[in-house]
């Protein structure tokens, strides 16, 4: 009877705690995401009671944090999209009990700018390294005076040899640099696109690698190309993507590789890049490039250019074509009698009546498989004055950064573009008045830098907000600078305050430190051996930061 009374408290006691326990729900606030053709962050609202994790569908967007417990703001970060085509990815949010789903969307990126390798590593002779250009705008090469290029400034795509120079004299310690190579600011609509190549030159032979040519371009139906590795050490050879075949994959030495490239079967290019690594961990890439696969369809349409008077009206476009078409038009002042069919059609296009000072004009396009034309739209102007300002039209920023609320005044549409440190996290464009945050990111240099938020109508900027961010302050400082040490010596410890890396140096071997180095806040511990003799002796410890500030401490045993 005992056993049976146990029996059902026990079981009470189980169905309590189970019976009882809530369901555990997650959820985004919003179903769709868009990122920006450039890249950066925006911020997503999750919303949950108990603990989660998150995965993506696609690398190429990064999710910070990926679990939690409770209600949380995701971070969402992609890079520049430079595939020509848009992309998505699904950001999925789980716990014990429901799963929530929200969709990223990214359209490719209109200007780009790519280089390979990313990053050359060599020995104290230096050497010359081939570098590729992917790109679509001009650009300039940003480096130092102990690296130089074949050309410091081209456009498109290009081959370019950056020369690293020789070290002088008996150098103690390797040297790096970032070779930017970038497109500045301008005012007609183009952002500013850079990538860069990380230049390690080390006190230590380095076995290099080569491969030559550094890029290869097929045609839409594929062939087999050869390359020329080298080196003198061991290496290997990978490549994502399974239309590129390598008749060899490693190797020690030099060698002849077969690159085979398979037929195309898409209407639009291909780009990948092979990539190499030596037994010492020197890298470097090969670009493959491929055509798009010719289009056997035929599409037609007149007129392509389109003038209207203040008053607007009604055009026709005609359309020949053998198969589905798709007209690619948002505008609100503009619409289509119909966006898409299939082979003939007349298409009325309709103009609204243009009530603000100022000539408007738009493009937009029809698409036909990997066929497309372009139209252009030209209205002229009405009688109202444009409005479109800021407010603030400035901000000051620390070296912190943060997040600044704007408001926008406008009676038009609009299109915003900022810096490429400044973030806009909602909506970047609009028709009318508009609320918003900017957020600035961390200033790591100790130089101020200036930026801007900028308010485009009809191709030209109209309005500008200026952002200035101080610099970061150099910060290195130690709560002893002179230390006293009696005959039998002992350990001392040194506290730290710094917003960089440092490093301690010791020019008396009776001395040691430990650790070494650290970052931002730290300390180290000083160990002074005892003295030897009756004779005073005294030393100097060194703390060097990493944006040029140094302590000195002086050690005084007696």
């Amino acid at each position: 009877m005992k056993q049976l009374k146990y029996f059902l408290l026990v079981t009470a006691m189980v169905l309590s705690i189970f019976g009882c326990r809530k369901t555990i729900e997650v959820s985004f606030e919003n179903a769709t995401q868009e990122l920006d053709a450039q890249g950066g962050s925006i911020a997503l609202a999750l919303k949950s009671n108990g603990e989660w994790t998150i995965s993506s569908s696609e690398d190429w967007i990064a999710i910070e944090p990926m679990s939690g417990n409770g209600d949380a703001m995701l971070t969402l970060t992609a890079q520049a999209n430079t595939t020509g085509v848009s992309r998505s990815a699904e950001i999925t949010a789980s716990t014990k009990d429901n799963t929530a789903i929200t969709t990223v969307t990214q359209n490719a990126v209109e200007y780009y700018l790519n280089v390979t390798p990313h990053e050359i590593l060599c020995g104290a002779d230096g050497g010359a390294f081939t570098v590729v250009v992917s790109s679509n705008v001009e650009w300039n090469v940003a480096l130092p005076q102990w690296i130089t290029s074949s050309v410091t400034e081209g456009s498109n795509d290009a081959m370019v040899t950056l020369t690293v120079s020789p070290m002088e004299g008996e150098a103690e310690e390797s040297r790096m640099f970032d070779v930017v190579f970038g497109h500045p600011f301008v005012n007609n609509g183009i952002i500013s696109v850079t990538d860069q190549v990380h230049v390690v030159q080390t006190v230590e032979p380095v076995l290099g690698i080569e491969v030559t040519p550094g890029a290869l371009t097929y045609p839409s139906i594929g062939e087999t190309k050869t390359v020329t590795v080298t080196t003198q050490d061991g290496w290997t050879a990978t490549v994502e993507e399974d239309w590129v075949t390598l008749s060899q994959t490693e190797g020690l030495g030099d060698a002849e590789i077969g690159v085979s490239v398979g037929e195309n079967p898409v209407y639009v290019s291909r780009r990948t890049v092979v990539h190499f690594e030596t037994t010492g961990g020197v890298r470097t890439e090969l670009v493959i490039r491929q055509d798009a696969a010719s289009d056997p369809h035929f599409l037609e349409v007149s007129p392509l250019e389109f003038e209207f008077g203040k008053e607007g009206g009604e055009r026709e476009i005609s359309i020949s074509c053998d198969t589905s078409w798709l007209l690619l038009m948002e505008c609100e002042w503009l619409s289509l009698s119909q966006l898409s069919g299939v082979g003939d059609a007349t298409v009325v296009l309709t103009a609204e009546p243009n009530e603000l000072n100022a000539p408007r004009s738009m493009m937009f396009a029809i698409r036909s498989g990997q066929l497309s034309y372009d139209f252009t739209v030209n209205q002229e102007a009405g009688d109202i004055p444009i409005e479109l300002s800021f407010e603030p039209d400035t901000a000051f920023v620390n070296y912190t950064g943060g997040i600044r609320h704007v408001e926008l005044n406008a009676n038009v549409s609009w299109q915003l573009q900022t810096s490429n440190w400044i973030t806009i996290p909602t909506t970047i464009s609009g028709v009318g008045n508009a609320s918003f945050d900017i957020i600035v990111d961390n200033n790591s240099a100790s130089d101020d830098r200036i930026g801007y938020v900028r308010a485009i109508h009809g191709g030209e900027v109209m309005a500008v907000m200026v952002i200035v961010q101080e610099g970061k302050p150099n910060i290195l400082e130690a709560d002893a600078t002179y230390i006293d040490v009696r005959p039998e010596g002992g350990d001392f410890v040194v506290h730290v305050t710094a917003n960089q890396s440092w490093a301690v140096k010791v020019n008396m071997d009776w001395m040691q430190c430990n650790p070494l180095s650290g970052i931002n806040d730290g300390s180290f511990t000083i160990s002074v051996d005892p003295l030897p003799s009756t004779e005073p002796r005294v030393g100097q410890i060194k703390i060097v930061g990493s944006l040029g500030s140094v302590v000195m401490i002086t050690v005084d045993q007696h």
